[in-house]
């Protein structure tokens, strides 16, 4: 029995630095991807903090002055998709360039989110939580680590979530 448990943390650890560090890549020229839903499209971002989908956050992001790209679902396995989310990357920042790839993770529930802090703290990650979502932000060397802590702070006043670290 504890072989098991060690080798399930060991893989959710493993799926979180998967899904919560960043690479190098950064894609600044795309413009942010249109909402899924038509009726969504032609309405502002939802109220603060009453997120339905990534494309709301990122929308929301974007009407608060920051920059973003366009998402892309992440279809690797996680431990977003074992608990039944959806990972997405994408870049946000609020100057010239951002300091690496970002993400976007909805959870099902509050509870699998909740098991995703605990792990994210462990890794040293930065992350924006609210109800079922998180954004991660950039951790793959010092620099983007200090702008990701920089810039959490105004993620969170913007989607009315909390900075998690």
């Amino acid at each position: 029995m504890h072989a098991r448990a060690t080798t399930a943390a060991a893989l959710a650890a493993l799926a979180l630095a998967l899904t919560a560090c960043s690479s190098n890549s950064d894609d600044t020229s795309a413009p942010p991807a249109p909402s899924k839903s038509p009726a969504a499209a032609t309405t502002n971002a939802p109220a603060a903090g009453n997120y339905e989908t990534a494309q709301d956050i990122a929308d929301a992001l974007a009407g608060a002055g920051f920059t973003v790209t366009k998402l892309r679902e992440e279809t690797d396995p996680s431990y977003i998709s074992k608990v039944g989310g959806t990972a997405y990357k994408f870049t946000v920042t609020d100057q010239s360039k951002p300091a690496g790839q970002a993400g976007i993770n909805m959870f099902p529930n509050p509870q699998a989110l909740d098991g995703w802090v605990v792990l994210s703290k462990q890794f040293g990650g930065v992350a924006v939580t609210r109800d079922a979502w998180a954004i991660t932000l950039p951790t793959r060397d010092e620099a983007a680590l200090a702008d990701s802590k920089r810039m959490a702070p105004k993620i969170a006043e913007a989607l009315d979530g909390t900075v998690q670290q």
